[in-house]
């Protein structure tokens, strides 16, 4: 066989027993990486924006500081300052009032004025010792009392509840002492609020 270069240049069929390589594959398409989770945006997003993000988060602060004042400091404050101390003196007075002021023409009315200053315990006790000694007593002897508060001031006060003192003077009269008889005393009121009132708990004389 000749091995003169230009037969095989010329020579089809030795082109096709060494046939050129073929061409290399195109790399495959690159695959995007899944859409980040909502946190890892979040947390990106967070470090690409340190000074907003720190803002936000010391008005946050404050925020939640404020409120801790308000429920810690400034709310008690105004449970307990100068109107609501004002509040709970006159309802005392009132309270105590009612309750010693019955007479035997407006017996049921009276009884029912002073429960309506009253919560428990103290009104569960109350409406007992009327039934049993009160209401006989008024109705058979006549007994008739007017009670009048002549001093009363705070002993303590917090948020819902007060103790006040109050000087009591109490004229009775009876069928059988139709003069009238004067007495003073001093009672130590429990003041508790409820539904935005202040109504007597306990009634302790001193």
């Amino acid at each position: 066989m000749s091995s003169d270069p230009e037969s095989a240049k010329d020579d089809p069929e030795g082109a096709g027993e060494n046939p050129p390589a073929p061409p290399a594959p195109a790399d495959p398409p690159a695959i995007s990486p899944p859409v980040a989770a909502p946190a890892r945006r979040i947390a990106a997003w967070c470090r690409a924006r340190p000074v907003p993000v720190l803002a936000a988060a010391l008005l946050l602060a404050s925020i939640l500081a404020a409120g801790s004042v308000y429920w810690s400091l400034y709310r008690p404050d105004r449970l307990t300052d100068a109107a609501a101390q004002q509040q709970a003196v006159a309802a005392a007075k009132q309270g105590a009032e009612a309750l010693l002021t019955y007479s035997p023409e407006n017996l049921d009315q009276d009884l029912a004025n002073a429960k309506s200053h009253l919560t428990e315990p103290f009104l569960g006790y109350y409406g007992d010792f009327t039934d049993r000694v009160v209401a006989p007593a008024t109705r058979d002897k006549g007994v008739k009392t007017e009670a009048n508060v002549a001093r009363a001031a705070v002993s303590q006060i917090r948020p819902g509840r007060a103790e006040v003192l109050v000087f009591v003077n109490q004229v009775t009269t009876s069928k059988d002492r139709p003069t009238p008889a004067l007495a003073t005393s001093s009672v130590m009121v429990t003041m508790v609020q409820v539904d935005g009132r202040w109504l007597i708990s306990e009634f302790t004389p001193i």
